[in-house]
């Protein structure tokens, strides 16, 4: 692989990446069903030509979208999008008539996730299989539903109806570990890269040989989290048929609205790490444009990317992914260099090194401090959904497992590293790095700790 063809994959990539960010839709964490034409436990004194739902954000139908069940079981209907993609209609071939009828809807939110639920409304005319609901709001005149812009008095509240059914355990707990597993490849494959560029020097040539082997392989992590994601999302719509799952309707249904381009992204750009890193820092610029390819995946994903200001909101989150990857991936980065610096009894170079990274960690350290309060202080709307919500409950969680690593980065900073290169220790040859190695692990294991309540960060609801 020539210089000049990795110079033009790397402006190439960097440029999808950087199009990818700035022009897909912004996620929709917050959407929600509004309201329903017929509402939901009304009773219509006339016969129902369409069936409207209306949500709070843009949402894509995905398989069926809505599914209509009557008095003589599943009636076929038509169903479309409004142009802004803020309401879906059912049309069945013909009005609804006497009985009582159950609907079941199942969209795409942008950020990928799906979002389902039900309702019932009854039509009179037909008593035998009516239900005993009272009636909370009259039907919407049938020329006004035409239009997919239903009455004000038709529409019932559903900002707190909750889906009728969530996925099952297993697969939603395996989606959130492809995610964490995902996140975690590419922390190191980023990291990786920058220890590689920023600490190592001079006759560190075997470490970063030894370091870009990780980040080689830490690809291919963000491709199988990539495929397990996309595998437990197709098995959520399945509602857990693993073979049905398994079908291109199924996996095409699990890439709907953004949740493509995310996949997309973080697949190709694992790719082009696993093909891309060589043996020095200045031969894996193709790994360098993958890692940025990957990462704009991660930008597009989750609750951050639906805040405005958006510019705002991408520059901290950009830096916060950026300076996360510096400090775990250099972490995991600094563990390799350690081991093998051991075996080959080079313990002076490896004080040198953790000098080196105790900076660069230290300042990634603070970058992530600072960002991650931009987006939760943006991302939350009110200060209990942090011990309301799911999200804040793991947000919470999270950040009390970054500050035991940070505590423990701050000792080996101000403490054990000076006591290692003071020229008492070196003169009676006590710089052996023992206390560095015994505490990497440790970090290490935090680490991924964080990268596991990150992976359910995704998915968790910001709604109490």
């Amino acid at each position: 692989m020539n210089s000049t063809f990795i110079a033009r994959l790397t402006r190439a990539l960097l440029t999808v990446a950087l199009i990818a960010i700035c022009t897909a839709p912004p996620a929709a964490a917050h959407t929600k069903l509004t309201t329903t034409s017929p509402g939901d436990g009304s009773m219509s004194a006339r016969p129902v030509s369409a069936v409207i739902l209306t949500f709070s954000l843009p949402v894509t139908p995905v398989g069926d979208a809505v599914e209509i069940h009557g008095p003589e079981g599943a009636v076929g209907a038509a169903v479309v999008r409004a142009q802004d993609g803020t309401s879906v209609t059912a049309k069945p071939a013909a009005p609804l008539t006497g009985g009582h009828y159950t609907v079941s809807w199942t969209v795409a939110a942008q950020d990928g996730h799906t979002i389902d639920g039900n309702f019932e409304f009854t039509v009179e005319g037909r008593t035998d299989r009516v239900s005993e609901k009272p009636t909370k709001e009259p039907a919407q005149d049938p020329e006004q539903e035409q239009d997919n812009s239903p009455s004000p008095h038709a529409g019932h509240d559903m900002s707190s109806m909750e889906p009728d059914h969530e996925p099952p355990p297993i697969i939603d707990a395996s989606g959130r570990f492809g995610s964490a597993v995902m996140m975690w490849g590419w922390l190191v494959a980023a990291g990786g890269l920058a220890f590689a560029g920023l600490v190592l020097r001079g006759r560190d040539g075997n470490d970063e040989t030894a370091v870009l082997r990780t980040v080689r392989w830490s690809g291919a992590l963000v491709l199988v989290g990539t495929a397990l994601r996309v595998a437990a999302q197709s098995a959520t719509l399945t509602h857990g048929d693993l073979v049905a799952a398994a079908s291109p309707d199924a996996i095409g249904d699990a890439l709907t609205g953004a949740a493509g381009w995310v996949a997309g992204l973080q697949a190709v750009g694992a790719i082009t790490v696993l093909a891309g890193t060589g043996r020095t820092i200045r031969g894996s610029a193709a790994a360098l444009a993958g890692v940025v390819v990957a990462g704009a995946g991660f930008v597009l994903d989750g609750h951050s990317n639906m805040m405005e200001p958006r510019w705002l909101v991408l520059t901290a989150d950009i830096i916060h992914l950026a300076a996360a990857a510096t400090w775990v991936g250099g972490l995991v980065a600094l563990t390799v260099v350690l081991h093998r610096h051991l075996q080959d009894d080079r313990r002076a170079d490896t004080v040198l090194v953790a000098a080196r990274f105790s900076v660069v960690a230290a300042a990634s350290l603070a970058a992530v401090a600072v960002a991650g309060i931009a987006l939760a202080l943006t991302i939350l709307e009110r200060p209990d959904q942090l011990w309301t919500t799911d999200w804040g409950l793991a947000l919470l969680g999270k950040t009390a497992v970054v500050v035991a690593v940070g505590l423990i980065g701050a000792y080996n900073h101000f403490h054990t590293i000076p006591h290692l290169t003071s020229t008492a220790s070196r003169r009676h040859g006590r710089s052996s790095p023992g206390p560095l190695r015994r505490s990497a692990a440790p970090e290490i294991a935090l680490m991924i700790a964080v990268v596991l309540l990150t992976g359910w960060l995704v998915g968790a609801s910001t709604n109490a």
